[in-house]
């Protein structure tokens, strides 16, 4: 379930982090939950940023959380230009 943004010129492909296959056994249930978003920015297919990957920001709770984060740090490389 992979989600595509695309923001001034800028490319997030957003990725569902689910729980963890001890937790989902501990509670007894073979379906996985969602526990928060991470994504990878990209500009003209290279790489410029990723977020939830050992990263200093952990994994966001929302899509609209991580859209948000991800149109922040656009506006603020494109202001720092």
């Amino acid at each position: 379930m992979t989600m595509n943004h695309i923001y001034k010129g800028f490319r997030a492909m957003i990725l569902p982090e689910m729980e963890s296959t001890e937790s989902r056994l501990k509670r007894g249930d073979w379906r996985s939950l969602i526990v928060g978003y991470r994504y990878i920015a990209r500009y003209r297919g290279r790489i410029c940023f990723s977020v939830g990957y050992d990263s200093e920001v952990g994994i966001l709770p929302t899509v609209e959380d991580t859209i948000t984060d991800f149109e922040n740090r656009v506006d603020a490389i494109l202001d720092s230009l």
